[in-house]
């Protein structure tokens, strides 16, 4: 009897140290736009809740509790940034979601020794406190194969900061708060962390204490408290700026050279000759033809006429819009399309791209291949 009261009591002591340690974690949150709605992550089956707002937060706490519970905590975790993570209205900024955590995830797979991540999440936990002049003083959880490192910031979107903003047309992300997780995960860790964690915010997701890594059967432990002081992320924007010129100039490099490398394929029905003309695409702009018509414009007679034979906007027009009309004696074109406008457009757009080789055409377009056969264009 005194034994089972005893694992009772220890029962209870241990439900009540998880509640604490959510309401630690969703401590970390307290700067952003809102605590709830927010996703959980449940079991190793990663089974997705969402946790709707409720003007008692703690409610909301008790109900992500007992999901854990039914879980039995095991995989159980709390994504770091809000459910609504953008505007839902046409503002010129959609991010509403600021720079408010750092999250670092050291994976023992990818050092020799316990020694060598000891050492490096040292160096971790020095270079935050420098940079942000000593008031960095992250939580660091032991997975049981690593450490999670999680710093809350005094963040900003930095989509409303025009030297920021210009920088979005080279993200693919598409917002700048994922990108600053990104680059601040390998600039502290000096590129150390686990190479297979590209936290986002709609995915973040951070351990609890306690809870029950499924990989290794271990709980969660605490080996260093947040102290809830918010460093401003400001003092690492300068370097944030630089990793994005960085990868502004990459990205504008590989560009180049992509494009260079399409000037240089030669299609096999490129003639020789000084004037440079492809003998089935000439043909097919004497012939009419009923169907593939805006294709033919987009994929072949457009980048064509500007790419290869190197015709002026406006001579490119009316050579394309010549074959259009006698296209049409064949088959009249839909009544509401307005093919000067879609002319205009395709020609623009051109670019650099070639007309698509007789061989691509025949494996992307089948049908167009097939209608070029029967008229003997190709």
């Amino acid at each position: 009897m005194g034994d089972d009261a005893e694992h009772t009591k220890e029962h209870y002591f241990y439900l009540q140290k998880m509640k604490d340690n959510i309401d630690f974690m969703l401590s970390h949150f307290k700067s952003q736009h809102e605590l709830f709605p927010r996703t959980i992550l449940l079991g190793d089956k990663k089974r997705w809740k969402v946790m709707d707002f409720d003007v008692n937060e703690r409610n909301c706490s008790d109900r992500i509790f007992a999901y854990f519970r039914i879980y039995k905590f095991v995989d159980c975790r709390i994504n770091a940034f809000p459910y609504r993570v953008k505007h839902s209205i046409d503002f010129d900024v959609k991010n509403m979601t600021s720079t408010s955590l750092i999250m670092i995830d050291l994976d023992m797979e990818y050092f020799d020794s316990r020694e060598y991540l000891d050492k490096r999440l040292t160096k971790i936990l020095n270079k935050l406190s420098q940079k942000f002049k000593g008031m960095a003083n992250p939580t660091v959880l032991w997975t049981g194969n690593g450490y999670h490192i999680y710093q809350p910031l005094n963040g900003i979107v930095f989509e409303e900061e025009q030297i920021f903003h210009n920088f979005l047309p080279y993200l693919n992300q598409k917002d700048l708060t994922t990108e600053f997780m990104r680059f601040a995960e390998k600039f502290f860790s000096d590129e150390k962390a686990d190479p297979q964690h590209h936290p986002s915010i709609n995915n973040c997701l951070l351990r609890v204490p306690g809870t029950i890594n499924s990989k290794n059967g271990k709980a969660v432990e605490i080996i260093q408290k947040w102290d809830g002081k918010l460093p401003n992320v400001k003092w690492v924007a300068e370097d944030f700026f630089d990793y994005l010129v960085d990868k502004r100039s990459l990205i504008i490099k590989e560009k180049k050279r992509r494009n260079a490398q399409k000037k240089s394929i030669t299609y096999d029905s490129l003639s020789h000759s000084s004037n440079k003309s492809i003998d089935w695409i000439e043909n097919l702009l004497q012939v009419p033809i009923e169907d593939n018509r805006k294709i033919c414009l987009w994929k072949i007679i457009c980048p064509y006429l500007v790419n290869v034979k190197q015709y002026a906007e406006d001579d490119a027009f009316q050579i394309a819009e010549n074959w259009l009309k006698i296209c049409d004696r064949k088959k009249q074109l839909q009544i509401h399309f307005n093919y000067h406008a879609y002319l205009r457009n395709v020609l623009r757009k051109v670019s650099s791209f070639y007309p698509l080789s007789i061989r691509k055409v025949r494996e992307e377009l089948p049908d167009l291949y097939k209608m070029l056969q029967i008229k003997q264009i190709a």
